[in-house]
């Protein structure tokens, strides 16, 4: 009986690795300070060149950081400035099957808070601590045993997203060629004017 369950439930558990790595896939990633993201990064060229399967709780913990990480986990937990800018980031992953048309929509998989030291320009990302609203969700995906930590940002992210960041924030310069109305020239009154007053002419006395 246990060896016919075995048979029945082996080709499933070999199967859990290659899922876990086609759930790597990072499709979108949003920034925002409130509800709405003011920046959203999405390709294989910016939201793409991250991953979430690595790091603490995973398969490559303690190994060296790797290029297509968003923190810099070599270094460990820091302590951040108290003065952060902190902005919500958002992860967003697509489960991709083996063809195309097994392909899953991307959903919301884990979230972060980055911080940008305006002193320094050094960035931090925290993994948020229970009972941040993203945490029930980030434990899902992944349990890190570092939640509420701070770390320094990857020089990956900062070269690929600190730029896009900056430009988003950044206010559309003013219009040097602002249309504006040009004058009407109104002549003066002539009745007005000293040219065109009428002179006085003295009367003589009699």
């Amino acid at each position: 009986m246990r060896v016919a369950f075995l048979v029945a439930v082996l080709p499933a558990l070999l199967a859990l690795p290659q899922l876990s790595t086609a759930k790597g896939e990072t499709a979108r990633i949003e920034i925002s300070k409130s509800k709405r993201p003011f920046l959203t990064l999405s390709g294989e060229e910016s939201a793409g060149q991250f991953t979430l399967w690595s790091g603490p709780g995973t398969s490559s913990a303690g190994a060296p950081s790797g290029d297509h990480d968003f923190v810099d986990w070599s270094t460990g937990a820091v302590e951040p400035p108290p003065n952060l800018q902190v902005y919500k980031v958002r992860f967003f992953c697509a489960a991709l099957g083996d063809t195309p048309k097994e392909s899953v929509p991307s959903s919301f998989c884990y979230g972060v808070r980055y911080g940008i030291d305006p002193d320094s320009g050094l960035g931090y990302i925290q993994i948020p601590p229970e009972g941040d609203r993203d945490f029930p969700g980030n434990t899902r995906t992944i349990y890190r045993g570092v939640e509420g930590r701070w770390f320094l940002s990857s020089q990956r992210w900062e070269d690929l997203v600190r730029p896009k960041l900056d430009a988003a924030l950044t206010p559309p310069p003013r219009d040097a060629y602002r249309y504006e109305q040009p004058a009407i020239y109104t002549p003066p009154s002539p009745s007005r004017t000293a040219v065109g007053a009428k002179p006085a002419i003295p009367t003589k006395p009699r």
